[in-house]
């Protein structure tokens, strides 16, 4: 049963395995296919602890993390918030995880925050999120061509968005 709970400092591990997996991190963060370390994400878990402006969460199969998601750059004034999902267990993509994580991210933005719009970005190449995130109600605002580059070649970006109209 997928559970959803607050990501904690004993994720550490977890983040540097998931974010070091190609099958994850070909389309997370600011550089694609960079790979982590221990170091690195204590530093990331210290500094995310100090922001007001970030809420992270830890997807587990039970009590096994096999995931984490957010929404970062949490604006009250404007009522807006990025969001990011990955699953990081391999034996868990495509099985519909993604998309019970994402209803429950985006209710919590919506009914706990009290958000009006989430924005996402996401690599046009990745069908499957694309897909998703259209079937979950986000629509494309805008396309930035050639804006990530990956493995020898550059990939057009999509800013996508679902707003709030309660």
């Amino acid at each position: 049963m997928i559970k959803i709970r607050r990501h904690l400092q004993k994720d550490i591990p977890y983040r540097v395995k998931w974010l070091s997996n190609p099958n994850v991190n070909r389309f997370v963060g600011d550089e694609m296919g960079q790979k982590t370390n221990l170091k690195k994400e204590k530093e990331w878990f210290a500094n995310y602890q100090k922001a007001k402006n970030k809420k992270f969460f830890t997807i587990c199969d039970d009590s096994m993390p096999i995931g984490f998601m957010g929404l970062s750059n949490i604006s009250k004034p404007n009522k807006n918030a990025d969001l990011f999902i990955a699953i990081g267990e391999d034996d868990y993509h495509g099985k519909g995880i993604g998309k019970t994580a994402m209803e429950w991210i985006i209710d919590y933005g919506f009914n706990k925050l009290k958000l009006r719009k989430i924005n996402l970005g996401v690599i046009k190449d990745n069908i499957p999120a694309v897909n998703l995130y259209k079937s979950l109600g986000f629509i494309t605002e805008g396309k930035m061509k050639e804006e990530v580059f990956y493995k020898g070649k550059f990939h057009d970006f999509l800013s996508m968005a679902i707003f709030n109209r309660n």
